[in-house]
């Protein structure tokens, strides 16, 4: 399984720039999660202080309980063999053939004999579909093919932790989504942490487990998918809604004008997209599992509509184990087991840099009684109508005579 990556307090500059300040999140182990942010929000140099490339100026990075930010460089060097990653151009060397690229972390970091590595190498080609195109050269292949190769290179070390920079980057939206399926098959065969730095919406609404935002230098927020996609914050709309009116402007130090928030206001929230699921004949991913845990223990902390989004996703059964019930088809699930007294209102999910809100908690929600049918007998069901005297005006059937507005 893969590990928990702790960064608490991350502040990054370049000279008099602040990149980004004050990040703190986990990377739950085993679970794929997501980093979205318009262009020049830092996350690529985010992924790179991740792996100790680049050094930040505040804060901690805990892998395994080493803080690679402060440890000694054979220590720095001994964790960065726990990662495995893809850049955004695949990074390869354009002066070998595929198999060559792939088994070069081999013959780098390992003593293994030239059949061993031969037989990794083949391995990870064939999981990301290359077999057969071991001969060729990168610039003979298709941007798709180097992606799966340079990802097929993060592969043959083991990493528990995977870092994937733009992976739609330069790839057609089938391509995309291909690469987005091998992404969950490798997490479900593997079980690795993953992260994945993207612009693609589509690829943010049906990868990941967790979702994180970074806009204006902060960390916006990062927690379970749901409460992203469910939020209503106008830089969170905006983006998921690629729309031009809002806080986001072409850069950083656009003013946010009230006229932009109000047509922003007009725009509603995109509904929720389904998780994808590995590919027929793999085996479950073993993240679906433990993220359910994890977000039902915190389930009470997160947004109303985070909440019901949660729910939605889980079975009858596991509703009952962790005490909830459906009385009726589409209300809310009622808890089966006596609760602690809660608050009337509920903390919004936590917001780096942003005001926390409170909301009306759902607790408890009794399901609303049907109406009673009418026991008069509609018009139109009375059989035929009985004549009228003449000259009566007609009546409509909401009882408005002709012409009366």
């Amino acid at each position: 399984m893969g590990v928990e990556v702790v960064v608490d307090g991350l502040s990054k500059s370049f000279g008099a720039q602040t990149i980004w300040r004050d990040v703190t999140l986990t990377l739950p182990p085993g679970e794929i999660s997501v980093l979205l942010g318009p262009s020049g929000t830092g996350k690529s140099v985010f992924l790179k202080s991740l792996v100790g490339l680049l050094k930040p100026e505040h804060g901690k990075v805990v892998i395994n309980g080493v803080d690679i930010c402060a440890c000694p460089e054979h220590d720095l060097y001994e964790i960065r063999k726990l990662f495995g990653v893809l850049f955004q151009d695949g990074a390869l060397f354009g002066s070998m053939n595929l198999y060559d690229n792939i088994a070069f972390p081999l013959r780098e970091h390992t003593r293994k004999s030239e059949s061993e590595i031969r037989e990794v190498a083949l391995e990870k080609m064939e999981m990301v579909g290359l077999i057969g195109a071991e001969e060729k050269l990168p610039g003979e292949i298709s941007g798709g093919m180097r992606k799966r190769a340079g990802l097929a290179r993060a592969l043959v070390l083991d990493p528990e932790i995977i870092l994937v920079d733009e992976p739609d980057s330069g790839l057609d939206p089938v391509r995309t989504v291909l690469l987005n399926q091998l992404i969950v098959d490798l997490n479900a065969q593997i079980d690795a942490t993953i992260l994945i730095v993207t612009h693609d919406i589509n690829t943010a609404r049906t990868v990941p487990d967790n979702i994180g935002m970074l806009y204006r230098r902060n960390l916006v927020m990062f927690g379970p998918r749901e409460v992203l996609l469910t939020s209503a914050e106008p830089a969170v709309v905006q983006f998921l809604n690629g729309r031009p009116d809002g806080p986001i402007g072409m850069s950083e130090e656009k003013d946010v004008g009230e006229s932009e928030l109000a047509r922003l206001s007009e725009v509603s929230v995109p509904p929720m997209m389904p998780q994808l699921d590995v590919s027929p004949g793999l085996p479950a991913r073993s993240a679906v599992r433990r993220r359910k845990d994890r977000v039902l223990r915190q389930l009470r902390t997160l947004s109303p509509s985070a909440q019901q989004e949660i729910l939605k996703t889980l079975t009858p059964d596991e509703l009952a184990l962790h005490g909830f019930s459906v009385p009726a088809t589409g209300s809310w699930p009622q808890r089966t087991e006596p609760v602690q007294a809660q608050p009337d209102r509920l903390p919004q999910a936590q917001v780096a840099g942003v005001p926390q809100q409170s909301r009306p908690t759902p607790y408890p929600r009794q399901p609303q009684p049907e109406p009673e049918p009418e026991s008069e007998v509609p018009p139109w069901a009375a059989g035929p109508r009985p004549a009228e005297p003449a000259g009566t005006p007609r009546r409509r059937w909401f009882g408005r005579k002709r012409g009366e507005q």
